[in-house]
């Protein structure tokens, strides 16, 4: 007979995941005292502190993802989680192949995921992930083409600088951070 993995009670895995406070925890388990009736997912969901997607997935789904690894891109966990929305997952698409970031990094720059929440999936689901860098990896381009160097901070002037010279046009896709 096969072992269930071992679960964390869902005040604790929340807490965790940067959804609910230690304070939030304390009144829900105080509430729990008062309505034993309530499970603590109802309590947090009358409450208004987390949404019931977010419940259901970590109680339910959450132990199997965890035993069974993740077979989808990080952004299906999120919207199944309740924490974003279909509109908020393609909107992230799109601008990801524009900016080079990885779909958590704008999630969090949005102000839709906190930081505490990207960091706690990523060191749940993806851990080789959890430590990479928030821009995407280029495609390669042919050998003899190279990727024109970003262009250098400008230091201050002085009456000696020889006048300034435009950089070379870059190509489309070449993103200059500044």
């Amino acid at each position: 007979m096969p072992t269930q993995p071992k679960t964390r009670p869902l005040g604790e895995l929340l807490q965790q995941a940067g959804l609910l406070s230690q304070a939030q925890l304390e009144v829900v388990l105080q509430d729990q005292k008062w309505q034993p009736d309530l499970r603590i997912g109802d309590i947090l969901e009358l409450r208004g502190w987390v949404k019931r997607d977010a419940i259901e997935f970590f109680a339910e789904q959450w132990p199997k993802l965890v035993a069974g690894g993740r077979d989808n891109p990080i952004g299906y966990y999120f919207q199944q989680a309740g924490l974003l929305d279909s509109q908020q997952v393609d909107a992230l698409l799109r601008e990801q192949k524009q900016a080079g970031l990885r779909i958590g990094a704008l999630a969090v720059l949005h102000g839709w995921l906190s930081q505490e929440t990207l960091n706690w999936f990523l060191q749940s689901l993806a851990p080789e992930e959890s430590a990479s860098s928030a821009f995407m990896k280029r495609k390669a381009r042919n050998e003899g083409e190279r990727l024109s160097p970003a262009a250098p901070l400008s230091q201050p002037k002085t009456v000696a600088d020889p006048p300034a010279v435009e950089p070379a046009k870059s190509e489309p896709d070449d993103i200059h951070w500044v």
